[in-house]
């Protein structure tokens, strides 16, 4: 509204200006003779000597407007419940400006809650049921089964198993017979030899010894060390002698015979091959596998599903809680209202502009300047703004801008002049009122 009273004064001064004689440019007026003061003063209620005082030539007037606002839209449409501000007043970034009837958008929200929690809860059912790695032990146990089967069809056993089993049986029978008749002749005789040259080792480790026998420190010399290192050989050698001199004992040849019979059991089964029933265990093996790996991902399907609809129930819910938010409509920025399409009971739509919103401190003037003293002028240029009708309250300002292009009117052309007041120092002058700006 006040931005809406900036551009209508202009246009009632136009009115009174060419009945009295002021010359009127575009944003502001520059004044002429007595009858503009008259007028200025009954226009706005000062008093005639401070008319007097504000519009010595040349002095321009204009209504301040903001050089920075945003506009307000509600992001949602429905019926206004409650609005809190009035245009002119000061508000925060943050502020509630009005707000709109949320019945439906906070139903919209619990719904949302609901889907979640029961996507939650199947996503939860079928964690309970199945896993990656319960996937990844199905699929391993029937590659066995594959495998077993595999093997039943060619006989059970390949050549190599084969190979390896009759020599495993053989070897069990070699030792049972060895047990049986004890050690061989040739066998005896490599016992003997060793035991002699270990013999022969220690009678001359202990001929070296006896040479340094008198020496204090013999235990740390190496005739010592090596007679030790002798003597142990030798106790070893006689253990082996005496063990294969010895007749086997009982348990002995038992254990022997009976892992015998175990070898050529196993080698016996091998050799006789599979039988259908085997066949068909293997078989059955293989289906059960299946059926579990096929179960298992069925369930990790669902999972994925069931992880989807838990996302998806979220952007749902985070998308309903920004709908419920924005019924609260805020100010987007601290200053002031400049414009509110906002009533109690009205309808808007959601991109509705229902307000705007404009920094306070941010202002300018923008008034023509005919062409003859516009070329005087130059962008910083000092101009002095005052409030209409109080000589004290004014402030130092610049020229922001000098507008290349004239207004179209007859006569002597104006060029639009854009005078930005500081941020600084401006605290009593709002958007809308009335001031001079005289070009110092």
């Amino acid at each position: 509204m006040l931005r809406t009273l900036g551009r209508v004064v202009p246009i009632l001064l136009l009115i009174g200006f060419i009945a009295t004689g002021v010359v009127l440019v575009r944003g502001g007026l520059l004044t002429t003779d007595l009858a503009a003061r008259e007028w200025l003063a009954s226009a706005t209620g000062a008093q005639p000597k401070a008319v007097e005082s504000q519009i010595s030539i040349p002095t321009y007037f204009g209504s301040l407007e903001v050089t920075q606002s945003r506009s307000v839209t509600p992001g949602v449409g429905g019926e206004v419940m409650e609005v809190f501000v009035e245009v002119g007043d000061l508000v925060e970034a943050g502020q509630e400006l009005f707000r709109l009837d949320a019945t439906q958008l906070d139903w919209a929200v619990q719904r949302a809650e609901i889907a979640l929690e029961l996507a939650r809860i199947a996503l939860l059912e079928i964690d309970e049921q199945s896993t990656e790695g319960d996937l990844a032990v199905a699929r391993a146990n029937l590659e066995v089964a594959k495998t077993n089967l595999d093997k039943l069809a060619f006989g059970g056993v390949t050549e190599d198993e084969l190979a390896a089993t009759r020599a495993s049986a053989a070897a069990a029978w070699a030792r049972y017979n060895e047990l049986l008749a004890g050690p061989t002749e040739a066998r005896l005789q490599q016992l003997r030899a060793s035991l002699e040259r270990a013999e022969l080792a220690v009678t001359q480790a202990q001929r070296a010894y006896n040479e340094v026998a008198w020496r204090g420190d013999v235990g740390r010399t190496p005739q010592a060390a090596n007679l030790q290192r002798v003597t142990i050989d030798l106790n070893v050698a006689q253990a082996s002698y005496n063990e294969a001199t010895q007749p086997a004992r009982a348990s002995e040849v038992q254990g022997a015979l009976a892992a015998a019979h175990r070898a050529q059991h196993a080698l016996n089964e091998l050799e006789e091959g599979i039988s259908e029933v085997d066949l068909a265990v293997g078989r059955a093996r293989v289906a059960a596998a299946e059926a579990t790996v096929l179960r298992i991902e069925e369930l990790t399907t669902s999972q994925k599903s069931a992880e989807l609809r838990v996302s998806q129930a979220l952007v749902n819910l985070e998308e309903s809680q920004q709908r419920l938010d924005k019924a609260t409509v805020r100010a987007p920025m601290t200053g002031v209202v400049l414009a509110l399409n906002a009533e109690e009971g009205q309808v808007i739509g959601a991109s509705s502009l229902a307000a705007e919103i404009g920094d306070p401190s941010a202002l300018e003037l923008v008034v023509g300047i005919p062409q003859d003293q516009v070329l005087t002028m130059s962008v910083g240029d000092p101009v002095r703004i005052t409030r209409f009708g109080s000589d004290d309250i004014s402030v130092l300002s610049t020229i922001s801008k000098i507008s290349p292009i004239s207004l179209p009117g007859k006569g002597n052309s104006t060029f639009p002049v854009t005078i930005r007041l500081p941020e600084d120092g401006t605290a009593q002058f709002n958007p809308g009122i009335f001031v001079s700006a005289t070009f110092e």
